[in-house]
């Protein structure tokens, strides 16, 4: 499980593969500040439960550059902007994974996890997915982000532009794909609220295809009970049809 660099469609990522025959392909994305280095060991990790895992550089981040990831202004500046982008890259890293990788399965923490659902949503080739501590629902986790930090509030353009990749508009449920979310209830980085809104508004959807999971006491941390979950849904949904 030695992790190799490589570059798949132009973007720097990691690969870390499994001993044995890959039963499904994982895309993992990092978060905020973080880098595809440092996630080397939650690869390592995915690939020991027997997956290909490929870990994305994001834009302005590692080897693609460096920000001040601590200054709020910086944050309210490109968070948008690099998550909208992890998007975009991820269309272009599936296309040229799906000729050789079988079922693909996304996870992602924090910003990762914006990406992750944000990818869900556009690519219904995505068997599973599983969002640790990010959103589902941009414009709402947007407003309220806004109005916590007393700031102007979305403009109609602003609303209408982040409605067209908002997972909230645009995620379905076809050919069983799944998706989980895992969250802390004490996160005061990404507040727990807006999946809180999202699953209220699809509570049509089966708790097969669709499932959140809260834990007590934990702040924004991935923690081994979210590990534990993230393994089993991917085994379901992917594992199974290997098999």
């Amino acid at each position: 499980m030695n992790p190799n660099q490589i570059s798949i469609a132009d973007v720097p990522c990691l690969l870390v593969e499994p001993a044995g025959q890959p039963i499904g392909t994982v895309l993992l994305y990092h978060g905020w500040g973080s880098s595809m280095e440092s996630y080397q060991f939650f690869a390592s990790l995915i690939a020991g439960w027997g997956y290909k895992v490929v870990v994305p550089e994001l834009l302005h981040h590692g080897q693609r550059g460096k920000l001040d990831y601590a200054n709020p202004e910086v944050l309210e500046k490109q968070f948008l902007e690099i998550v909208l982008q992890g998007v975009k890259e991820a269309r272009s890293i599936i296309d040229e994974l799906s000729a050789s990788s079988g079922c693909i399965g996304i996870i992602g923490h924090s910003a990762g996890g914006f990406i992750a659902a944000g990818t869900f949503a556009k690519h219904a080739s995505l068997q599973a997915g599983v969002v640790i501590n990010g959103s589902c629902a941009w414009l709402r986790f947007e407003e309220k982000y806004l109005e916590y930090m007393g700031k102007t509030p979305l403009t109609p353009e602003e609303r209408t532009a982040l409605k067209a990749h908002d997972p909230f508009t645009q995620l379905t449920f076809e050919d069983q794909r799944a998706l989980l979310l895992l969250h802390g209830k004490e996160d005061t980085t990404v507040p727990i609220d807006s999946q809180r809104y999202f699953m209220t508004n699809m509570s049509h959807v089966s708790s097969e295809q669709l499932h959140m999971i809260e834990y007590s006491g934990v702040n924004h941390h991935v923690t081994l009970k979210m590990l534990e979950q993230s393994k089993l849904w991917l085994d379901r949904h992917i594992g199974h049809k290997h098999n």
